[in-house]
């Protein structure tokens, strides 16, 4: 896409000094011919495509001396306009006052990708720390050339330079390079010991009190003159299987309110003056569905295994039928995990209004990806990228779930049939059925042989509809066969927080505590003799002393668990469990949690705190409670009632610890990891605390129920 002449000079200004970055790992040589390349402002047709096509982060200088920054990337409550602003405010030595962080808003800002919690702080807010120093260097340097001096003579400060011990005679950084682009390519995984070292002020999250006050606006709060409200009538069936065959639209026109009531692309759409009003017209809509050839009967694991077919060969080292046949001690288990899904606390929402006749758009959106969603909504009503403005709002819970979200495009679309603004907002149990997309359930079955000193020989895993994720380099196996097996199934496959490292890791990090029990070992010394890397020692020994492992009392029904993950090949993490076990009830209640994690630099220590805690309580969810019910025809959940995310009551004191052992230098990211190691720390709890192994999840009360009635 080329943008406009128009476009570019609305988002820059044309006296403006604008530096423009693509943080990408490695740049090409012909990307660095770019390097800290002016180029007159007055061809910007040339330099808006290189921009809109390459670089993906802009820092513009204003003459009033002000800052803006111009990304992509949106807030997904992660923090990430906090990261910008801490980095950029310390890299350019300017107030916060001075600073504007512009996010997601397509006609402003250059395509950066999806927005996810893990990358965003890693590339963007540390790409964006390099960027400044860069700047810096440039300023300087065009300030030496202007000058005629040597650059060692002119220093830095506030936003501009000066000569040293001359600060009065300060020049801007606009008054050196105003109606200038500069290109720069960045490599957001580099950090050099000469670097400038950064240090975290403590900076509070920029939207804290807009967002404790109500102030700051999601896309549910905004109104434009005329506005309707849409709503899809929700299939009972799941949608891959199940078509409507007659319907019958009379009483849900009778509604007072209604606008519009019509089949739109063979789904029913109903459009009123107010929300309520289009709940109720959905509700008297008569409509009778295609009934599934399938069986109703879904038995999980014994249909994953007749469908099952290998998909990929993981990981295959060494001879891994030698090394078990040779292990002193072979230990085979199946585990199985279930289905779940994000359970953003905000809906999929859009509003849409069109002009000009149709022909421009205007959306407002709850999204991952705003330029996913401009793709989306050309595609639904024919309207070209270049007419569609997005604005990304601030996203009210995200997790993987709003980055190719549908509701913007169908927003669009039933703005352009009712020729008037629409909001189309997914109810809770759209939101859970209408999709159909879950993070997938698994069946993993593990072998791992041993020696009897402890050492782990060999390991082999096949996993049943997953991605395999969390499999390497957290162990030192010599011989490993890790095998992945798709299965087909009737609901769609969801990028869910943590990905499939949940699944997998739930299941090796049980493992290994089940191996160190059959060896009589204890599971910290196992983990620590067999651990791939001497950064995981440091992160169990700081986990141990913080649960206190080492000086525990176990009172009834009351244990200990630890696991360990590596995220990534980056994120190493450790995560210490104390629960206790209600026999009369079956409830697991989780008294303390302590997390130890190898992350590099702390952009904010603040918000990376806040994303861990929420990681944590997710993995309580994924371990104790969430789960979508599932039957061979319909998903059965329909609401946060029976979805049972974790509640303020089920939240214990979580202790947080940071190490900087493994790469020391560049964030790494943090935003999903700890979800996945604290499922297996509760479960390893759990077993310590009663004697019963639980393979599959969630631990619910009514399992261990039955297990206790059982044993």
């Amino acid at each position: 896409m080329r943008v406009s002449r128009r476009q570019f000079l609305k988002a820059i200004g044309s006296t403006s000094l604008l530096y423009a970055f693509r943080f990408a790992p490695a740049a090409s040589p012909q990307e660095k011919n770019y390097d800290i390349l002016p180029l007159d402002i007055g061809d910007v047709e040339c330099v808006a495509t290189i921009l809109d096509l390459d670089y993906t982060e802009w820092i513009v200088f204003s003459p009033d001396g002000k800052v803006s920054v111009y990304t992509g990337r949106i807030e997904l409550g992660q923090g990430l306009k906090t990261v910008i602003t801490a980095v950029v405010t310390q890299g350019l030595d300017i107030l916060q006052g001075k600073l504007t962080v512009v996010q997601g808003d397509t006609e402003l800002c250059p395509d950066d990708g999806p927005t996810t919690g893990s990358s965003a702080t890693k590339y963007v807010g540390w790409g964006f720390w390099l960027a400044c120093a860069k700047i810096r260097e440039d300023l300087i340097t065009r300030a030496s050339r202007s000058l005629g001096i040597q650059p060692k003579d002119v220093e830095y400060s506030d936003g501009g330079v000066s000569l040293k011990g001359k600060k009065s005679q300060r020049i801007s950084a606009y008054e050196l390079g105003s109606g200038k682009a500069v290109l720069m390519s960045i490599d957001p995984n580099t950090f050099r010991a000469n670097d400038r070292s950064y240090i975290d002020l403590g900076i509070l999250n920029v939207n804290a009190k807009k967002i404790v006050t109500g102030r700051l606006k999601y896309v549910g709060d905004l109104s434009v003159s005329g506005l309707l409200y849409a709503g899809w009538l929700t299939q009972p069936y799941h949608p891959d299987l199940t078509r409507l065959r007659t319907v019958d639209l009379s009483a849900a026109w009778a509604v007072p309110g209604v606008n519009m009531v019509e089949l739109v692309k063979g789904r029913v759409a109903v459009v009123a003056e107010r929300y309520n009003e289009v709940l109720k017209a959905l509700d008297a809509v008569k409509a009778e569905w295609s009934v599934p050839e399938r069986s109703e009967n879904l038995q999980l694991e014994e249909e994953s295994r007749t469908r099952a077919r290998l998909s990929e060969v993981k990981e295959q080292e060494g001879d891994v039928e030698a090394g078990l046949a040779s292990s002193d001690l072979v230990l085979s288990e199946t585990y199985s995990t279930q289905y779940t899904t994000q359970a953003p606390m905000e809906t999929d929402t859009a509003l849409a209004r069109l002009e000009n006749g149709g022909t421009r758009a205007t959306v407002w959106v709850s999204s991952q990806h705003p330029f996913m969603a401009r793709t989306v909504i050309s595609r639904y009503t024919h309207i070209p990228d270049s007419n569609i403005q997005v604005i990304g709002m601030p996203v009210g819970g995200g997790f993987g779930g709003k980055t190719s979200n549908p509701v913007t495009g169908e927003a669009a679309m039933l703005a352009r049939i009712t020729r008037m603004p629409v909001k189309l907002i997914y109810s809770r149990k759209d939101q859970f059925q209408l999709r159909g997309r879950f993070k997938a359930a698994c069946v993993i079955d593990l072998s791992t042989g041993v020696s009897a000193n402890g050492r782990m020989i060999a390991r082999k895993i096949d996993i049943i509809h997953d991605m395999g994720f969390g499999t390497t380099n957290t162990y030192i196996i010599p011989h490993v066969s890790t095998k992945l097996y798709h299965a087909d199934w009737p609901f769609g496959r969801a990028v869910s927080r943590g990905t499939s490292f949940v699944q997998t890791c739930f299941a090796v990090e049980s493992h290994v505590d089940m191996v160190a029990s059959r060896l009589g070992i204890d599971p910290l010394e196992f983990r620590r003799n067999n651990v791939q890397f001497q950064a995981f020692v440091s992160l169990l020994d700081t986990c141990a002393e913080m649960i206190g492992y080492h000086t525990y009392q176990p009172g009834p029904n009351s244990g200990i668990g630890m696991a360990i993950v590596n995220h990534g090949g980056s994120q190493l993490g450790a995560v210490a469990a104390e629960v206790e076990v209600n026999r009369s009830s079956g409830k697991v209640i989780v008294k303390k949690i302590c997390g130890a994690f190898d992350i590099g630099t702390i952009i904010n220590r603040n918000t990376a705190t806040v994303g861990i805690r929420g990681a944590i309580i997710w993995g309580i969810g994924y371990a104790l409670h969430e789960e979508i019910v599932l039957n061979g025809h319909r998903t059965q959940t329909a609401d946060l009632i029976a979805y049972h995310i974790p509640r303020f009551s089920d939240i214990p004191p979580v202790e947080i610890a940071f190490l900087d052992n493994y790469q020391p230098g560049s964030p790494r990211g943090c935003g999903e990891m700890p979800v996945i190691p604290t499922i297996g720390a509760i479960a390893n709890a759990v077993y310590r605390a009663i004697g019963v192994r639980f393979y599959s999840t969630p631990i619910t009360p009514e399992k261990v129920k039955k297990a206790l009635q059982s044993a």
